[in-house]
């Protein structure tokens, strides 16, 4: 998984695997009395698999931003889990923890995470909600080809340039060294600029415009993201424009 949105992800959902097998072990050992033949392999099982969910979790919330990690209960049931099953051997006392921290805690530290992850990553407002219908229906090509009309759109409309021109012919307009639209910016900031789009509009945008072609769902990602950071620059959103 290359993005930390993903690895938070991947790590999360080996987090809540660990703890519905907590939660069958910790079933099955409150299911005997502490003098039964069967109890001290079924605490050992249920201490086995609360070491694999600590072990889980820490890594959980190493990953998490500040503040994160600690949102709902988690850290308390987890240290109550520590001491019941680990030190005193007594899982009984944990009561109904181990399935608060599977449907709860666990949950709550996600949601805390895509919050903060939607908070601090939007670049861009504007292209977020017009490509959210798309994204919520899987449409992933429709995305990208939405994206990269908005690009179109948004730049021509910024700068009055002609609303047929598009391609390497716009970047050129936009970011070239012979009167440039976006003449705020320093020459070697277009540069990379014109650089950026002239191999995007290469590489991704005329293959999905023009091929029948499902995008690489990482790759679409990151070019949205990188067209968003590029909108944020030189053409946001007329509200953030007027401001």
């Amino acid at each position: 998984m290359y993005s930390y949105h993903a690895h938070v992800h991947s790590l999360y959902t080996v987090a809540v695997s660990k703890a519905a097998a907590v939660l069958v072990a910790y079933e099955r050992c409150v299911r005997h009395h502490p003098e039964c033949a069967e109890f001290p392999d079924a605490l050992s099982e249920l201490r086995a698999r609360f070491g694999d969910l600590r072990t889980a979790v820490e890594s959980l919330t190493a990953t998490l931003p500040a503040g994160v990690g600690s949102a709902g209960d988690l850290t308390r049931h987890m240290n109550w889990g520590n001491h019941w099953i680990d030190v005193k051997g007594e899982p009984l006392s944990w009561g109904s923890d181990a399935r608060f921290v599977l449907e709860c805690d666990l949950p709550a530290v996600l949601n805390a995470f895509n919050d903060w992850y939607a908070a601090a990553s939007v670049v861009d407002p504007e292209l977020v909600e017009r490509l959210r219908p798309f994204n919520s229906v899987s449409h992933i090509n429709s995305a990208a080809r939405e994206a990269w009309t908005i690009f179109k759109t948004r730049a021509t409309e910024a700068y009055n340039l002609p609303d047929g021109i598009d391609g390497h012919p716009l970047v050129d307009l936009l970011f070239g060294d012979d009167d440039p639209a976006v003449s705020f910016l320093s020459a070697s900031e277009r540069r990379g600029y014109r650089n950026l789009f002239e191999g995007l509009y290469t590489l991704h945008r005329n293959p999905i415009m023009h091929n029948d072609q499902e995008p690489n769902p990482a790759v679409a990602d990151s070019v949205i993201a990188f067209i968003g950071i590029c909108l944020s620059r030189i053409a946001p959103p007329k509200a953030d424009a007027d401001t």
